[in-house]
């Protein structure tokens, strides 16, 4: 898969993750108040009073038609300390997804790191080439792999392997395989 079509991909599932994350705040918003809104019911406490009023007020001015569903079907941040497991079912999905958003969100800011650095690479790649050019250097078409031509028209030395005791040096290597392997 090309780098773009990735970047494109997680791109957009980073959007979704984002749009995600703020229904899992609201979410989480909504269950803290209505557990506000029902642990602060019978109270003589002036302050536990005020989060009482609060909370209704909220719950009163959201209770509209699509968010009215959303109001009787969430479940209520339990606040006492009896019932651990339905603190921990109200908690924990809200965490998990917004944990899973965050692995799609940091899969893309790390690929359009690694975007941002080839793209500089890439940009100084080219200033060198054009420095070059200026010098007076060949350099290779721009499709080319290596940037600078190496021409071996002076060089006139053979391979090691031509030379005298390149030859020797292959034989007295095969002659110890064989002598090694031991055939005769």
């Amino acid at each position: 898969m090309n780098l773009k079509e990735k970047l494109r991909m997680t791109g957009r599932r980073a959007r979704i993750a984002y749009v995600v994350i703020i229904f899992v705040v609201l979410y989480f918003f909504m269950t803290v108040v209505k557990g506000a809104f029902i642990a602060s019911d019978d109270s003589s406490i002036n302050f536990v009073q005020n989060i009482h009023f609060y909370s209704k007020n909220i719950i009163s001015a959201t209770f509209v038609f699509p968010i009215k569903s959303l109001w009787e079907h969430i479940p209520a941040m339990p606040y006492q300390g009896e019932d651990i497991i339905g603190f921990y079912k109200v908690l924990v999905p809200p965490v998990l997804f917004f944990v899973l958003c965050m692995f799609f969100i940091s899969d893309d800011k790390a690929l359009r790191l690694k975007y941002k650095e080839l793209k500089a690479q890439v940009e100084n790649d080219l200033a060198l080439r054009e420095m070059r050019k200026e010098v007076g250097l060949e350099t290779l078409p721009e499709s080319a792999t290596v940037d600078v031509l190496i021409r071996n028209a002076t060089n006139d030395d053979p391979a090691w392997h031509d030379t005298w005791w390149g030859k020797v040096f292959l034989g007295v290597g095969i002659a110890l395989i064989v002598a090694a392997i031991g055939i005769n």
